[in-house]
């Protein structure tokens, strides 16, 4: 993006965070129109689609016949059909899989790559973003979407704003780039998503878990009253006999952690180490703190310590 200038600044909190434009280079725009979209996507995920309304989006997955998430999405009506936003190491796949369904249905899915994705948080973010937009999404309505720019606002953990802009949009942004006292990329809206309670689910950890264990069911992001869809029965199973071990987590260190993504959580009992989970972000706040997501087992208690396997010396505490 050469429209402006992202260096590397640090990651700020939420509390800490002032006005800040966010480059949001690892999330794409998948496009879905036709006589058979809604159907198309309500075989396929999780939340009702049909019961989704114009003045809101919601959170969601996408499902392999196991049950298993193959990928999270924001879904939302758009022009005359549907989009979602999805992190971009997963389109390809998740697309791919989207298509391989809907050979005898009426629809076309595709990536939509002539916008542009933003974020806008921090201090006086809404009072900034109404000195440029005349509508701006509020609680009651949580989208607003015209042909060429929609915003979606996030309530937490503070409020902030999605961005999906025409050129001529992010030129009229760049234009007030003097009001904004942060430019960041990808990794402060990672953290905020973190904070929030969203699960940060990338290629590497697709078809791994089951949705309760990325706690979409506390997210609101599964119907369990809807019809079939892929993985339905595994994901139904699972909540009406109470089967989900596991949980998604904060955990919060101290010191430079060189860890892969998949790597195994331990946790100390009685003076032995034992496997109880998966690493699945990670992103370092300000000078050395780092923010972990976990997905942890539930019976483990807060106040356990935790480490990354491998990693001896660094501990870390559940937030």
């Amino acid at each position: 993006m050469s429209l402006f200038l992202f260096p590397k600044y640090p990651v700020y909190s939420s509390i800490n965070l002032p006005l800040t434009l966010h480059f949001l280079e690892e999330w794409s725009l998948v496009y879905i129109e036709g006589t058979d979209s809604t159907k198309h996507l309500q075989n396929q995920f999780t939340i009702d689609v049909f019961s989704l309304n114009k003045k809101e989006y919601k959170f969601c997955a996408h499902c392999n016949f196991n049950g298993k998430v193959l990928a999270t999405m924001f879904l939302f009506h758009y022009r005359k059909g549907y989009a979602y936003i999805i992190r971009k190491s997963l389109v390809k796949m998740q697309v791919k899989q989207l298509k391989k369904y809907a050979i005898f249905s009426k629809v076309e899915i595709k990536e939509l790559d002539n916008l542009y994705l933003f974020g806008i948080s921090g201090s006086d973010a809404r009072l900034f973003l109404s000195e440029l937009f005349i509508d701006i999404p509020n609680v009651n309505h949580s989208i607003i979407s015209h042909e060429k720019r929609t915003i979606l606002l996030f309530s937490k953990p503070i409020e902030r704003f999605f961005l999906i802009l025409s050129l001529k949009d992010v030129l009229f942004l760049k234009k007030q780039k003097n009001k904004i006292k942060l430019f960041n990329n990808s990794k402060q809206w990672t953290l905020l998503d973190i904070e929030a309670g969203f699960p940060i689910f990338d290629k590497k950890l697709s078809q791994k878990f089951l949705p309760q264990s990325l706690n979409l069911e506390k997210l609101q992001a599964i119907s369990f009253n809807k019809g079939c869809y892929y993985g339905q029965e595994t994901i139904a199973r699972t909540f009406y006999k109470n089967l989900n071990k596991y949980e998604l987590h904060v955990l919060v260190g101290i010191g430079k952690i060189s860890a892969e993504i998949g790597s195994i959580i331990e946790t100390e009992k009685e003076g032995k180490w034992y496997r109880i989970g998966f690493l699945i972000a990670m992103i370092y706040v300000e000078v050395n703190q780092v923010f972990i997501q976990a997905v942890i087992n539930k019976s483990i208690n807060a106040k356990n310590i935790f480490r990354i396997y491998g990693l001896k010396n660094i501990f870390l505490i559940k937030t």
